[in-house]
């Protein structure tokens, strides 16, 4: 449900469900014998940033990843956003260029969905004092 918050928020048109994870527990993320557990999503929508208008809109991948730190009765949500059609109107198309957008695979750089499996198999909490007391 992260994921149609995410689309709520931003006023998202088109938003599409792509593929859900069960829930699935993280043993290395334990807080007093209570294993975290992680969910995980990746939808489409089209969003606009709020000054350019809603004329102004570009569809995008959404990776998210929910990390339930139930020790600590918390949530740690991950978010990484994909363009994958960028609107010829925006602020910013000189830059980044319009329409489809390049893959990454060849534009040279890691896919988001790499990218989001690297950061999930490396999340780790340095300090628990950040969500409770500890003792």
């Amino acid at each position: 449900w992260f994921l149609n918050d995410l689309a709520r928020e931003h006023d998202a048109e088109g938003f599409k469900l792509i593929e859900q994870s069960e829930a699935i527990e993280v043993p290395r993320l334990t807080f007093r014998n209570i294993f975290a557990i992680v969910t995980t999503a990746v939808g489409e929508m089209v969003i606009s940033k709020r000054r350019q208008g809603k004329e102004i809109h570009n569809l995008v991948r959404v990776y998210v990843a929910n990390f339930r730190l139930k020790g600590v009765d918390t949530d740690v949500l991950v978010t990484a956003y994909e363009p994958i059609l960028i609107n010829p109107l925006r602020e910013s198309v000189e830059a980044v260029g319009s329409s489809l957008a390049v893959p990454a695979s060849q534009s040279g750089v890691m896919p988001m969905c790499e990218v989001i499996k690297q950061s999930l198999s490396t999340f780790k909490v340095n300090d628990w004092s950040l969500f409770c007391s500890v003792p």
